[in-house]
């Protein structure tokens, strides 16, 4: 069911990837782990359809949702590096419609780390908005913040990326999604996109969403009762569908639940360019971008970041409750997702990268000169969802006396 390649010192690690395939925890994907800038771990396995009828091939590929993020951020931190942008100047002084309604002073840096309240769009949309990038930015641009700026964060799940787009085209004047293919993707040959071309679709696995909540069916209830009665996970997953709330706002204006389940396997999602979500590509392309970053920054003498901004950019901006995640504990970075006991970057809390919707994950480690890449189809709700490649890390991390 594995096929791929794996370092005789890391067996465990491979069979915690092919049980989770036997066991139908997973029902495709791939994993791909860099040790010092070698693989040491490059398996795929499973099958991209529901029928099983449909191999995962070593090209497949798959959106990975929010693991995006990182990528994107990687993009603006070489703009940052090069003195193009400034962390600390207003967002405005690069994007001056975006000074309405009060954000004349929100700097770079809270767009970064889910600080500036633009954690949604006020404005109903309707499915499928996203897509439409002028759209998003002039609604965020001219709309008040959903809170005091600075004075909290709230997961940007959506407009994250349409904020730091946006900022990269008016510095640079390319999308992030050319940015990206111009200056990172092409040079280190990785395959990996920021809207995909139609010439990728036949090796496309969908996405498959996890099973609903058995309280989702009582939410029109639970909706009208007091909110004083509710528990804390109650209120958060009845907030999920009133997008007055920063949850809703953030996760379903507009709903990507259509086309059978996941908007993300419509052909307008996998076209367009959402870098906050719908990056497609395989687990050894992410393996290896984060490879570069756990190892100084440069890869034969391509350059992509350098030690100091790496540093900058691991360095914690947000800590504590997330108030667009029922007040889950999350820590951010320039960017980047850094760990907590809720969403792992491996073992070493010191490691950066992000997760996915649903399990996939990329992630540094480098002061461990540690990078890993994995990606998936059938998609897990909650803290569940990084179970297979936190595992895997965790044995990989146990094999070579990591602790920490």
């Amino acid at each position: 069911m594995v096929n791929g390649y794996c370092d005789d010192r890391f067996i465990k690690a491979r069979n915690i990837f092919e049980k989770s395939l036997e066991d139908g925890f997973e029902l495709g994907g791939a994993i791909c782990l860099e040790v010092k800038g070698e693989k040491v771990l490059d398996l795929w396995g499973g099958y991209k359809d529901q029928d099983r009828n449909e191999t995962w091939e070593e090209n497949t590929i798959v959106n990975v949702f929010s693991t995006t993020k990182g990528i994107a951020a990687i993009c603006l931190l070489q703009l940052i590096e090069k003195g193009l942008i400034d962390i600390e100047k207003s967002v405005s002084n690069y994007w001056p419609e975006f000074s309405q309604s009060g954000k004349e002073d929100i700097p770079v840096k809270y767009l970064f780390c889910h600080k500036s309240g633009l954690c949604g769009v006020r404005e109903p949309l309707e499915t499928g908005a996203f897509s439409d990038w002028d759209l998003i930015c002039n609604q965020l641009a001219k709309q008040e913040p959903l809170w005091e700026p600075g004075s909290a964060h709230g997961y940007h799940a959506i407009t994250y990326g349409h904020l730091v787009g946006e900022l990269l085209k008016r510095v640079d004047g390319r999308t992030i999604g050319t940015y990206f293919k111009e200056e990172i993707a092409e040079p280190l040959d990785l395959d990996f996109w920021i809207g995909l071309p139609d010439s990728e679709f036949d090796r496309v696995s969908d996405i498959y969403p996890s099973k609903p909540s058995p309280l989702q069916f009582l939410f029109p209830l639970l909706a009208k009762l007091p909110r004083f009665l509710l528990p804390g996970p109650t209120k958060f997953l009845v907030d999920f569908g009133d997008t007055s709330k920063p949850v809703g706002a953030a996760f379903n204006n507009p709903p990507i639940a259509s086309n059978n389940g996941m908007e993300a396997n419509t052909k307008k999602w996998r076209n367009a360019e959402i870098p906050a979500a719908n990056g497609h590509g395989t687990a050894r392309s992410i393996a290896k971008l984060y490879g570069v970053l756990a190892n100084g920054g440069s890869l034969d003498g391509f350059h992509i970041l350098s030690p100091d901004t790496i540093e900058m950019a691991r360095t914690t901006q947000s800590d504590g409750k997330d108030l667009v995640l029922g007040g889950m504990h999350t820590r951010f970075g320039l960017g980047f997702m850094l760990g907590t006991k809720n969403v792992s970057m491996g073992p070493n809390s010191e490691a950066f990268g992000h997760g996915g919707a649903g399990g996939s994950l990329g992630f540094a480690d480098p002061d461990n000169n540690i990078s890993l890449g994995f990606v998936m189809n059938q998609m897990h709700p909650g803290i569940t969802a990084w179970k297979t490649a936190t595992d895997v890390a965790e044995s990989v991390y146990k094999t070579l006396s990591i602790v920490k």
